[in-house]
Formats: structure tokens, C-alpha cells, sequence
């Protein structure tokens, strides 16, 4: 009788932890569109957080897409990463959502001489337009609506 009850104890107790269903991660179009803010950090001496700031806030998507950049990682609900592959000119870079540490866009830029800021940050925003949508296009001109013709009235 004592080993029935234990056993439906244990079957009672761990049953409902196997139920348990796992929240679902937003895909990276949602995450990418809610976000507000974004925070740059870089792994390398070659490029400055300051610089790639300044040019994400210098393209007109940026600021029609009303992105803010803070310095508080915290607060910040995207983050950039870069870093550079040691002895080459070869800068990886992720941008990830803070909330749920997922990588929403990636890639990896060559760049000599500087151009390093202007590089990623035109990556980050093409790939950005994929899922936000470009918000500088103008939008088609619609063709005018054709009228009737008025009615001829037969006794003038």
C-alpha cells in the first residue's frame, strides 16, 4: 500500500513539469521592428563605438525609422558587436536582440584605410529595410480615376 502511494505521489509531482510548454521566440522580422534603441560595441582598437554611431545616425533610414542610439547596454534593445580577425582587414559584426539573445543580422566587411564605420553601417541598414521596409521610397503614383462621361442632354 505505501509503495502505490509513493508511486502516485511521484507520477502527481512530475507529470505537470513535463506539460510545461516553452515560450516561442519572436522571428527576427518582429524582433528587428520593435526594436528602439540600439547600443554599438566594439572588440577592436581599429574602430571606435563613436564612429559607427555616427554613421548609423547620419543615414536618413536610421532617423525615419525614429532609432535611437544609448550608451546604456541595458537599455538598449539591439546590440552591434564588432570585431576584428586578428592580422587581416577582415571585421565580423552581429547585431543581436538584447531581450532574447538572438542574432538577427550578421555579416563581415573588408576595409582598409577607414571605411570600416560607413561599411557596416550601410550593411546594417540595407539588411535593416528587409524587415522594416524602406521608408524613404516613394510610393507609386496612382493612375487617375476615370470618370464617366457626363450624360448629352437631347433637348438643349
Amino acid at each position: 500500500m505505501f509503495r502505490k502511494m509513493f508511486f502516485l505521489c511521484i507520477c502527481v509531482v512530475t507529470v505537470p513539469g513535463f506539460a510545461q510548454n516553452r515560450p516561442r521566440i519572436p522571428d527576427n522580422k518582429e524582433l528587428v521592428t520593435r526594436a528602439r534603441s540600439v547600443y554599438v560595441h566594439s572588440e577592436t582598437f581599429y574602430m571606435k563605438r563613436e564612429n559607427l554611431e555616427s554613421s548609423l545616425l547620419g543615414r536618413k533610414e536610421f532617423k525615419a525609422w525614429d532609432l535611437q542610439i544609448t550608451a546604456d547596454a541595458k537599455r538598449a534593445d539591439l546590440w552591434v558587436r564588432v570585431r576584428r580577425i586578428p592580422f587581416s582587414n577582415h571585421f565580423n559584426y552581429t547585431v543581436t536582440d538584447h531581450e532574447t539573445e538572438t542574432v538577427v543580422m550578421a555579416g563581415k566587411v573588408d576595409s582598409l584605410a577607414g571605411t570600416v564605420y560607413g561599411l557596416i553601417a550601410d550593411e546594417i541598414i540595407h539588411k535593416m529595410k528587409v524587415y522594416r521596409g524602406d521608408p524613404l521610397a516613394q510610393p507609386a503614383p496612382q493612375p487617375a480615376a476615370r470618370s464617366a462621361p457626363a450624360p448629352v442632354d437631347p433637348n438643349p
